[in-house]
């Protein structure tokens, strides 16, 4: 007989800490939509090539019988409105830094109030929106909070006038600055090693096996460290090192990149395989400088390579969803992703330091030149 305490009805997954659009996002509230545009123009204005942003908001003309939307140049239309819920909000992922709302029309779950008297019945309606202020912006220092906003203003809410825009901006900055997500290492080592005839992760380059030294190399940059094993591997640590088992069977880096994600989705990935005997401390250091958080990744490319490595990258948060995109379609390969995505390139004139090895002969090979 099952024990009902150790029934699960699903699958014990980590949901990612976003709230109706994205990780960083304010509803913009008390004042018209007109004014509203205005500031979040400012904002965008003032954040450009500082930061990506996306603006939520409402049809103010007439209303629509079709569906268009718009990346790039091109141009989508539906010939009806599609049908769409707060899901949809949360899984349609743009590569940004932070959204902006029309608190008039939608919610989020930081908010920016202003002081508008003109608008101060719509704010009152709003009340139950208002759920955790973190600026409220007054006419001029002598103006009087709202009586039913008391129990809204907490003493984290930073409470500024008009006047002081660029204080808003700066502190906008910041806190999207700040909410970029931490970086951890998966040192890929759950691989089957065929060509090689013996597992690859414990070979030995640099006086420890292989996925140890690469983990090593990791956490001397800082980085919380994990491997990743294959599903049936025993153990949950090796030598101290955390292991994440592949929960997707059979499917190489790209499973166990998505293990990994499935586990932490808020946490950003360094990849790297085990077969990469000259990959270096210098290497991964450039490459987490060169991180752009607002890509779905920032990948190493040889410049004498059409293509970037897959397995030598950062996949950012982002990515997740792209990831279980590209596999809805059919594709199980984390290049496939990444060449087509937007995604940041570090080219190296040099790939010795990406130069993997996956034959006895190779190996051979490669601890010569060490």
């Amino acid at each position: 007989m099952i024990s009902k305490d150790k029934h699960q009805k699903h699958p014990p997954l980590a949901r990612p800490k976003i709230g109706h659009y994205h990780r960083s996002e304010w509803g913009i509230y008390g004042t018209t939509c007109a004014k509203i545009e205005t500031f979040y123009r400012s904002i965008e204005t003032a954040l450009q090539g500082k930061a990506r942003l996306l603006l939520v908001d409402a049809e103010h003309g007439e209303s629509r019988k079709d569906t268009c939307f718009q990346t790039g140049v091109k141009q989508f239309h539906l010939a009806e409105e599609m049908a769409w819920n707060e899901y949809d909000d949360k899984l349609e992922h743009f590569p940004i830094d932070a959204v902006f709302v029309n608190g008039n029309h939608y919610p989020a779950s930081r908010q920016i109030v202003f002081l508008d008297p003109k608008k101060k019945d719509s704010l009152h309606r709003r009340l139950a929106q208002l759920t955790n202020v973190q600026i409220l912006i007054k006419e001029s220092e002598e103006q009087a909070i709202f009586d039913f906003l008391a129990d809204k203003i907490t003493p984290e809410t930073l409470i500024f006038t008009q006047a002081d825009n660029e204080a808003i901006q700066a502190l906008l900055q910041a806190e999207i600055t700040q909410a970029t997500p931490p970086l951890k290492a998966l040192i890929l080592a759950g691989g089957k090693s065929s060509r090689m005839g013996e597992d690859k992760s414990q070979l030995v380059y640099h006086a420890a096996p292989q996925e140890l030294h690469l983990a090593h190399l990791c956490q001397d940059l800082g980085l919380k460290t994990y491997l990743s094993k294959a599903s049936n591997f025993e153990g949950d640590t090796v030598e101290g090192i955390p292991v994440i088992k592949d929960r997707l069977v059979n499917m190489g880096p790209f499973g166990a990149i998505l293990s990994a994600m499935m586990r932490e989705p808020d946490t950003a990935w360094l990849v790297l395989a085990c077969d990469l005997p000259f990959v270096n401390g210098e290497l991964l250091q450039e490459l987490i400088t060169t991180r752009t958080p607002n890509r779905y990744a920032t990948a190493v490319k040889s410049a004498a390579k059409p293509f970037p490595e897959p397995l030598v990258a950062i996949y950012e948060p982002r990515a997740y969803r792209r990831l279980l995109s590209f596999l809805s379609l059919g594709y199980a390969c984390p290049r496939k992703m990444l060449i087509n995505s937007d995604i940041q390139i570090l080219e190296l004139e040099n790939d010795r330091a990406i130069e993997n090895v996956n034959t006895p002969e190779e190996r051979a090979a490669a601890l010569a030149k060490i």
